[in-house]
C-alpha cells in the first residue's frame, strides 16, 4: 500500500466524509481515531488448572500440537501463534497457600500472594502498571471481565479476581452490561477507566442502561438502526478502502447484537422487562470478592463464547487499551458438560486436574486434553476475529495485537514448572516473527511482566520480585 493508506484510515477522513450533517457512533469514530499502529492493543486472558504437558507443546520439527492442532493449523492464525516453553514460577519468601490463592495475579503480578486468604502482600499486575505509566488515548485504559459461572462456593478471597496492589479488582461478569458501555449507547458518557464499585447514582445509571439495551436487544433492534439511514449515506461518501473498513466494523457490532438477542427473551405480559434467557443469572460482584453465590453454570460456554467475540470488536474498535479476561475463577471447578467428553467425572478439579500425574492415556490426561482444546478453540475464535479487521498499511487488529494466554498453573497437581503461555498477533511489528516455540531453558516467570512492558512501549528491565530479570530469552523483539 501507499503511504496515503495511513490517512486513509483517519478519523479526519471519517468525519470529513461525514461533514456536520451526518451521525456516526462513536465507537465508529474511535475506531479511524489512528492513523497507524504505533503501539499494540494487550489483552490478557488466564484459564485456571493448569494443562496436560506433555499435550500442549509442540515436538519435533512440526509445528503441531494435539492440544493446539487447530490454532496452529488455521491458516490465519497459526502463522500468529508464537510459543513460550520452560516458564519457571520464582517463589519469593515462604508463600501460603497454593497456586489457586496466588497463581491468578502471581503469573501477571511477578510477586507472591503471600496470604492465603487475599492478596495482602502481593502487587499490581502488569496491566495495572502501564495504564499508570503510560499513555492510552482509547476511552477505556483498561477493562477487566470474566466468566465466574460456576456451581461450586469461592473457598477464599484471594482467588476472586485481578489486584492491584493490595486491592483487588472486579471482574464485569454482565455481557449486556458491556455491550451498552461500548457499543449499546449513541451518546455514551465519558466511560471509567477500570471496572469497580461506583456509587448508587452510577449503579442506577448503569442498571438503567442495561435495562434499555436488553429491551432493545428483545425487541430485535440493532443500536445502529437509528443512524442506518446517515451510515449508508456516509459509506457512499468514501472511497473504497474505507468504505470496506466501516463495514467490517458496522457488520461486526449488529452481528454480536444478533446473537446477543439470541440470549434474550421477553417476559409473559406486554410491555414487561425482558429477561436474558442463558446470562440472567450472571451478574457483576458488588464487592469484587463476595462471590460465594455462583451463578448457573450452564451459562458458562455461551458467555465464554460472546466474550470472545466483545474483546475482539472493542479492541478492533479502538476503544480499550488493555483487556484483561478471566475463564472462572482461581482453582475453578468447573464441570464442562456442555463439551461431551467421555469419563468427566462429577468435578473436574477435583478428579481430573488434580490426578493428571502427566502419564498419557489415562482418563485425567484425557479430560485435561479435552478442556484444553477448547481454550485453544476460544482464542483461535479470538484472534480469527481480530484478523477480520482491516487497519492502516494493510495490516489487520491481529497483527496489531497481542494476545497473551496463560494458566495459573503449570499442572492440574499444583505444579508451577513450565506454564503453558502462548502469545497471538504480531504485536504492532513489535515481534520480529512469530509462528514459532521459544525453547531456551528453563525461564523465571518475572521475564513475562518485563517483556510485556518493552513490547508495550514502557522500558522495563525486570519485573515484580526481580528488577533485573530482562526479557525471554529467544524471543526476538524489535
Amino acid at each position: 500500500m501507499s503511504s496515503s493508506a495511513n490517512f486513509q484510515f483517519s478519523r479526519r477522513t471519517l468525519m470529513r466524509a461525514a461533514g456536520s450533517t451526518l451521525f456516526v457512533p462513536s465507537f465508529l469514530k474511535h475506531a479511524f481515531a489512528q492513523t497507524a499502529a504505533t503501539r499494540p492493543n494487550l489483552i490478557l486472558t488466564m484459564q485456571t488448572n493448569g494443562t496436560h504437558q506433555n499435550a500442549f507443546w509442540p515436538t519435533g520439527t512440526a509445528w503441531t500440537s494435539i492440544i493446539l492442532k487447530d490454532m496452529l493449523a488455521n491458516p490465519v492464525v497459526g502463522p500468529k501463534v508464537t510459543l513460550i516453553k520452560g516458564i519457571n514460577l520464582n517463589k519469593q519468601g515462604s508463600p501460603q497457600g497454593n497456586g489457586h490463592d496466588w497463581g491468578w495475579h502471581g503469573l501477571y503480578s511477578g510477586f507472591d500472594n503471600i496470604s492465603a486468604g487475599a492478596p495482602a502482600n502481593g502487587g499490581p499486575s502488569v496491566d495495572q502498571i502501564l495504564i499508570k505509566n503510560l499513555q492510552f488515548s482509547q476511552p477505556f485504559k483498561s477493562y477487566h471481565a470474566g466468566v465466574i459461572a460456576e456451581n461450586h462456593s469461592l473457598i477464599n478471597a484471594g482467588r476472586a479476581s485481578w489486584v492491584f496492589s493490595t486491592a483487588q479488582i472486579p471482574p464485569s461478569t454482565n455481557i449486556y452490561d458491556d455491550y451498552t458501555k461500548f457499543f449499546g449507547s449513541l451518546t455514551a458518557a465519558p466511560a471509567p477507566t477500570t471496572t469497580g464499585a461506583g456509587g448508587a447514582a452510577g449503579t442506577a445509571a448503569a442498571n438503567a442502561a442495561t435495562a434499555a439495551a436488553t429491551l432493545r436487544l428483545a425487541q430485535r433492534k440493532s443500536v445502529l438502526d437509528a443512524v442506518a439511514t446517515d451510515l449508508m449515506s456516509l459509506e457512499g461518501r468514501l472511497g473504497a478502502s474505507e468504505k470496506g473498513k466501516v463495514d467490517s466494523h458496522l457488520t461486526a457490532v449488529r452481528d454480536f447484537e444478533n446473537r446477543l438477542t439470541n440470549t434474550v427473551t421477553s417476559a409473559g405480559s406486554p410491555g414487561s422487562t425482558p429477561r436474558p434467557a442463558s446470562c440472567s443469572t450472571v451478574k457483576p460482584s458488588q464487592t469484587g470478592v463476595s462471590l460465594t453465590t455462583q451463578a448457573d453454570e450452564a451459562n458458562a460456554n455461551t458467555l465464554m463464547h460472546l466474550y470472545m467475540e466483545f474483546i475482539a470488536n472493542a479492541v478492533a474498535c479502538n476503544l480499550v487499551g488493555v483487556m484483561t479476561f478471566q475463564f472462572g475463577r482461581g482453582g475453578g471447578h468447573l464441570h464442562y458438560n456442555w463439551l461431551n467428553l467421555p469419563n468427566m467425572p462429577t468435578d473436574f478439579h477435583d478428579l481430573a486436574a488434580h490426578k493428571d500425574t502427566g502419564t498419557d492415556g489415562t482418563d485425567a490426561a484425557n479430560l485435561c486434553i479435552g478442556v484444553g482444546q477448547y481454550y485453544a478453540l476460544l482464542h483461535t475464535e479470538l484472534a480469527a476475529k481480530l484478523a477480520s479487521f482491516p487497519q492502516a498499511n494493510g495490516t489487520t487488529a491481529l497483527d496489531n495485537s497481542l494476545v497473551v494466554w496463560g494458566n495459573e498453573l503449570a499442572t492440574g497437581p499444583h505444579g508451577t514448572n513450565g506454564y503453558p503461555i502462548a502469545f497471538l498477533g504480531g504485536a504492532a511489528g513489535k515481534l520480529k516473527r512469530t509462528g514459532y516455540m521459544v525453547d531456551s531453558g528453563t525461564q523465571i516467570h518475572q521475564r513475562l511482566g518485563c517483556t510485556i512492558q518493552n513490547i508495550m512501549g514502557m522500558p522495563s528491565t525486570g519485573f515484580g520480585w526481580v528488577p533485573t530479570c530482562g526479557n525471554f530469552t529467544g524471543l526476538e523483539l524489535a
